[in-house]
Parts: structure tokens; C-alpha cells; sequence
């Protein structure tokens, strides 16, 4: 499948052409709704993997929301209202249990707030008490292989008061998500 020129590494930006990928790990979302969110350790949860995967493949694959649960063993299900990705659009998934043994799934709702081709998306998830925003990262290493990655960060007072749970979700999703894409790799 043919990689969009949008999704093309671009040896004057991609992180792969000017060294250390560390920035990638550590980035903030840079959306006016969270450019000022506010957070300390053991925030964020990040993390990435690198791919043999073109970036364009990638995210052709990352667009297709309802197809989220055949590679991320985190998601149970998810659509988007209206069938399209877009910012401004309203996702709405399931998570499966940090623990088989645990049964539950978590519903979730979130507006997407940032969406850059093949290189960023970002929702935010606002609740009473709790406000979270969780972003997933694309990067060309080339023109086979790419990095994908996943930061989250939450506030608020059901957030504190329950944040041994939403830790441990967060990590969940983020180790979920990375090992996930692995499995797509060519």
C-alpha cells in the first residue's frame, strides 16, 4: 500500500534524522485545550516501540476505529460517533480488565482534540471529578520502519482519590497498546 505524502519521513522533522528519540517519550500534546494541563509524577505514563512498518501503513491501520480490538488486547470494543476520525469527533470504546480475572469493562467516551496525519492524535476524557487526555504518536525512522507511542495523563479528585486504579489502567493500556503493535509489524 502506497504511503501517503503527508505520512512520508521528512528528514528535516522525523526524530529519526536528528538524533536521540528521547524527546519522542517525553512530548506534550500541543493542542490549545492541552497545552496547559497540569501534572506531576508518577505522570505521564509513556512509552514507545519501533516498528517494521512504513508510518503511512500505520496509521492507515490506526484510522480504522472499530478494527482497534484485532491488535490492542486492551480494547474490548470502539467506534467513533459519525465513522470518521476527525478532531472534534466523539470516540467511544470498552477496555477489557487490567486482569482476566477481573470482570469488568470499562466504557469510555472521549472528543478527539488534536489529530495530526501520521504523526499524532489526542482525546480528551472529561468526567465530574476526573479529566484525563491520552495521546497516541507516529514517527518515520524510514521508509519501512516507524515508531509508535503512547503518553497519558489525568487530574482531578476521582482521579486522586482513585489513582492506584487509574495507574495501573494507564500502564496497562500504554504496555497493551505498544505490544499490540508489535504484532503488526511486516
Amino acid at each position: 500500500m502506497a504511503i501517503s505524502h503527508h505520512c512520508a519521513p521528512d528528514r528535516e522533522k522525523s526524530p529519526a534524522w536528528v538524533g536521540s528519540l528521547a524527546v519522542f517519550d517525553t512530548f506534550r500534546p500541543i493542542s490549545e485545550k492541552s497545552a496547559q494541563f497540569p501534572y506531576a509524577d508518577p505522570l505521564p505514563i509513556a512509552g514507545s516501540v519501533e516498528l517494521d512498518l512504513p508510518v503511512g501503513r500505520l496509521w492507515e491501520i490506526f484510522l480504522d476505529v472499530p478494527g482497534w480490538p484485532s491488535w490492542n488486547p486492551c480494547i474490548w470494543r470502539s467506534r467513533v460517533r459519525g465513522g470518521v476520525l476527525r478532531e472534534g469527533a466523539t470516540l467511544l470504546w470498552a477496555f477489557n480488565p487490567i486482569e482476566r480475572r477481573y470482570l469488568y469493562k470499562l466504557p469510555a467516551t472521549a472528543e478527539i482534540v488534536e489529530l495530526v496525519e501520521c504523526e499524532r492524535i489526542t482525546w480528551e476524557v472529561r468526567l465530574p471529578g476526573f479529566h484525563a487526555l491520552h495521546s497516541y504518536r507516529f514517527a518515520a525512522l524510514g521508509e519501512h520502519r516507524c515508531r509508535f507511542g503512547s503518553w497519558e495523563v489525568a487530574e482531578g479528585p476521582a482521579y486522586r482519590a482513585l489513582s492506584r486504579f487509574w495507574l495501573a489502567h494507564f500502564r496497562y493500556v500504554c504496555r497493551e497498546s505498544l505490544a499490540g503493535a508489535r504484532t503488526l509489524s511486516c
